[in-house]
């Protein structure tokens, strides 16, 4: 090739490369933001900021699932808390006796069985017990706030709410009225000496007592753990 050409076709490169060297930047770029979207899924953020900054301040966050969400909110929560504490207590000295006191009587005499059974069930009677073993019933107030409010709070809140009431009211209070409290008043009565006290005792009462007891105790535990279903239902309305 001529000399004179070589030099001119020189020249001419040389002229175009600030042109070719913008098309080259521009293509990188290009390139670039393709990767950055391909590595974001879609979106022009960097990975840095979709899986959280390091200073990014995130108190904000915090405190909405901070105060309020800790503490009962109402009077009728606060009721049937208490209400499924004080189920449970009652079923926690229901199954001390028929699981633990009761069979220690059996292995006693008699006399002594019947003697002792009678001296707790006087010493029992008293304000604190009637409270923790009858003071469940007080659910029905937050049922019938749940009730009438209907619009504020889920049905299943609400059924959990009259289930564990009345499953405590017919399950534990009116068993105990009708099926154990007579049992203890003919024990009562029972004379230790005679044979007939003796068979009341251990074909009786330890038998029967005993089995409405424990029946006692269970409904008491599913009231329980039906008011505990309903008061978080009641948080969530």
């Amino acid at each position: 090739m001529p000399k004179h050409l070589s030099e001119h076709n020189q020249q001419h490169l040389t002229a175009k490369s600030p042109l070719i060297s913008r098309r080259k930047r521009s293509s990188n770029n290009v390139l670039k933001k393709e990767r950055t979207t391909s590595m974001g899924y879609g979106s022009t953020a960097s990975p840095s900021e979709g899986l959280g900054s390091p200073g990014k301040d995130y108190s904000a966050l915090d405190d909405q699932t901070s105060g309020k969400d800790w503490f009962l909110e109402s009077p009728a929560e606060t009721v049937m808390l208490i209400s499924v504490i004080l189920n449970a207590m009652a079923a926690g000295i229901i199954f001390i006796f028929s699981n633990t006191i009761m069979p220690t009587l059996a292995t006693c005499d008699p006399e002594v069985g019947i003697f002792v059974m009678n001296t707790i069930n006087t010493i029992i009677v008293n304000p604190l017990f009637a409270f923790i073993f009858f003071g469940g019933l007080i659910s029905a107030y937050p049922t019938g706030v749940m009730w009438k409010r209907s619009d504020e709070f889920s049905a299943p809140a609400r059924y959990y709410a009259l289930a564990s009431t009345l499953i405590y009211f017919f399950g534990q209070f009116l068993v105990t009225l009708t099926q154990n409290v007579p049992r203890n008043d003919s024990l009562q009565a029972v004379d230790v000496q005679a044979e007939d006290g003796i068979n009341y005792w251990t074909e009786e009462y330890l038998k029967s007592w005993v089995a409405w007891n424990t029946a006692r105790g269970i409904f008491a535990l599913v009231s329980s753990i039906l008011g505990a279903m309903s008061l978080v239902l009641m948080r969530k309305s």
